[in-house]
């Protein structure tokens, strides 16, 4: 009985044993390469129906298997078409404008509208419903924006064959949605890679032509307050008492007369009044280093932010 609980006991401990030795070799063994990986995943892709094959880029962006109608999309010269027909379309709505008398223009917008509907169905087809509004789409921005231009061609279509004959608040509204056809104008922006990067550019400027114009903003009622309360309300018999108080007379005019002399400074105007400045040597000062600051000064700035912002 000994001999045979020694025996279990010996052979309890190699099991444990052989288990050790097999977790340590397993914890050691060779981690395959990236050839062998790279390997069993396309051995994995190949099993899987293509449809379910997604893939994840660096920046975690969802892109679907392309179809034969996907490449003929992205394709360059499918991108200079609509370039081209974009600029055909521009032309057009100028042409439109001042040459109503043509009676076929309305055929010509919709061929173009169809052409661009077309389009825009094409691309919803190849991406689906769920990558065509997909936040993950980075060109998620350019497929609303190409909807809301088709569907405003679209409703203009339809209110133009329900409402041959509108007034009022009616023959308005459709005015300014045919106006709106105008937008896509601004699809070319999208082929064009340099002017693209213009807009971009421009669109990040501003946030700080924001901030700048809040502190223009802030100097304007700063010098206006100072403005009327000291010229702006000049008793009736001073000379120049009318021309101060048509410019000076309370904040609001004060500011337009300041933003006015910001954007284009004009002191001839000033300067024709005889003997303001002259007798009034404080005006001509204040006059000076607000066109040298408020003028010079914030156009500097506006350029600076703007040029930054297009260089980052």
């Amino acid at each position: 009985m000994a001999d045979a609980g020694g025996f279990a006991e010996r052979r309890r401990k190699l099991s444990i044993h052989s288990n050790k030795v097999a977790t340590t070799s397993a914890d050691y063994a060779p981690l395959p390469s990236e050839e062998e990986g790279a390997a069993d995943t396309a051995e994995e892709h190949e099993r899987l129906p293509p449809r379910l094959v997604v893939h994840l880029s660096a920046e975690n962006e969802i892109e679907y298997p392309e179809t034969p109608v996907d490449h003929v999309l992205k394709s360059n010269s499918f991108q200079a078409l609509m370039a081209g027909m974009i600029m055909m379309n521009a032309v057009v709505i100028g042409l439109e404008t001042d040459v109503e008398s043509f009676k076929y223009w309305d055929l010509i917008e919709n061929l173009f509208l169809v052409i661009f509907a077309t389009e825009l169905g094409l691309k919803y087809y190849c991406q689906g419903y769920k990558h065509f509004f997909s936040l993950g789409n980075p060109d998620i921005g350019w497929n609303l924006f190409d909807l809301v231009v088709v569907g405003l061609g679209v409703l203009d279509l339809f209110m133009s064959l329900l409402l041959s004959t509108s007034s009022g608040s009616t023959a308005t509204l459709f005015r300014i949605i045919r106006l709106l056809r105008i937008m896509r104008l601004f699809r070319i922006v999208k082929f064009l890679k340099q002017l693209y990067l213009l807009a971009f550019g421009f669109v990040e400027a501003i946030q700080a032509m924001f901030w700048v114009t809040i502190l223009m903003t802030v100097v304007l009622y700063v010098c206006s307050i100072v403005m009327v309360r000291t010229i702006g309300r000049l008793p009736p018999e001073d000379p120049h008492a009318e021309f101060l108080h048509a410019n000076f007379a309370n904040i609001g005019t004060s500011m337009l007369t300041l933003f006015v002399l910001m954007s284009s400074p004009n002191l001839p105007l000033y300067i024709e009044q005889d003997g303001l400045l002259w007798a009034r040597p404080c005006l001509l000062l204040f006059l000076v280093a607000f066109i040298i600051i408020g003028s010079f000064g914030m156009i500097a700035l506006l350029t600076g932010v703007i040029s930054e912002s297009m260089f980052e």
